[in-house]
């Protein structure tokens, strides 16, 4: 198959997608929903902040046409046959050092996550990838590319509005376990990291007006070639929604998470077709302010998925002031 999901970024981080042996292609950008329940447009107060983020992908399927293996499913359904675990732990680090540049606060960050993937074939599509018994599953521990911040600026505007530009930077740093698969067979695990450097340009605007958090969070990925497989991953984009309401210490709300890839795979410089993947989920928001320290529950269901994996998945954040 083509993908199985998660990426990375901040100022709640995010990260990750995955394949098996016989697809070239790893993570995508931007873990899928990661940024729901944040003010997008805004930064917090000066200081140094630990953010926290984990993340859970009980029972993924595959969807759609997964380049480069079989045609595991009509578009935009479902093949029981691929199902994979994934949990992924995204630990930031945010500075805000309350200074200004071209009128906006100006912070940084550096996240280094580290995941679980358990990636299960069974039935026909097993059969058809010559997989057994012993060998048609694979788990493991790994760490996922480094994610640079150099910068995010927001700018406060009238009526409550805030726009924030940022710059993430995805390193070709991560750990893979090929060596693994010649014992347990081809195809069945999905590595902990991508071969290649993204570069993913961010634009987040909220209104935050007596409570409410209205946001969206916009990623857009350049995605450079892997020099190990010549294959090279579309640039896509990355939207989460944010409804929410604050009433004391509680917040209760609504997310949707959007994936679109905008442009083909290519391998050795030749487009691939059938190969952009896209994903709709929708859930519930609810969080919990303890005094210097917030927790956020996340949970999305699934509207619409398209060569990719997807299911429901679950996001616990915490986030903790360091230095105020």
């Amino acid at each position: 198959m083509k993908k199985l999901l998660i990426a990375l970024f901040v100022v709640a981080a995010a990260a990750m997608v995955v394949v098996p042996a016989y697809a070239t292609e790893l993570w995508d950008p931007h873990l899928r929903g990661l940024n729901e329940g944040l003010a997008a447009g805004a930064l917090p107060p000066p200081g140094v902040y630990f953010i926290n983020n984990s993340y859970f992908a009980p029972n993924y399927q595959a969807y759609g046409n997964l380049h480069g293996t079989l045609t595991v499913a009509p578009s935009g359904h479902g093949n029981t046959d691929v199902k994979l675990f994934a949990y992924v732990d995204i630990p930031v680090l945010l500075w805000v050092p309350g200074c200004k540049f071209l009128g906006a606060d100006y912070a940084m960050g550096i996240a280094e996550p580290f995941d679980y993937t358990n990636l299960r074939i069974k039935g026909a599509t097993a059969a058809a990838l010559g997989l057994t018994a012993q060998n048609n599953s694979g788990a493991q521990w790994g760490a996922y590319n480094t994610i640079l911040i150099p910068y995010e600026l927001s700018w406060k505007l009238p009526c409550d509005w805030f726009i924030k530009t940022g710059l993430g930077v995805i390193l070709n740093d991560g750990t893979n376990n090929p060596a693994t698969a010649d014992t347990l067979g081809p195809g069945v695990f999905a590595e902990s990291s991508n071969g290649f450097y993204s570069f993913e340009p961010t634009l987040g605007v909220s209104w935050l007006h007596q409570g409410w958090n209205v946001s969206v969070d916009f990623h857009y990925a350049f995605n450079l070639k892997d020099s190990g497989t010549d294959y090279t991953s579309g640039q896509q984009m990355a939207i989460d929604y944010t409804v929410t309401k604050t009433c004391g210490k509680w917040t209760f709300g609504l997310g949707v998470a959007e994936e679109t890839q905008t442009t083909s795979d290519s391998l050795a410089g030749n487009s691939l077709d059938d190969s952009k993947a896209n994903a709709w989920t929708m859930g519930p928001i609810v969080g919990y302010n303890f005094g210097p320290c917030s927790v956020q529950f996340i949970y999305n269901f699934p509207l619409y998925v398209n060569n990719d994996v997807g299911g429901e998945w679950f996001d616990v954040r915490f986030v903790i002031p360091l230095w105020k």
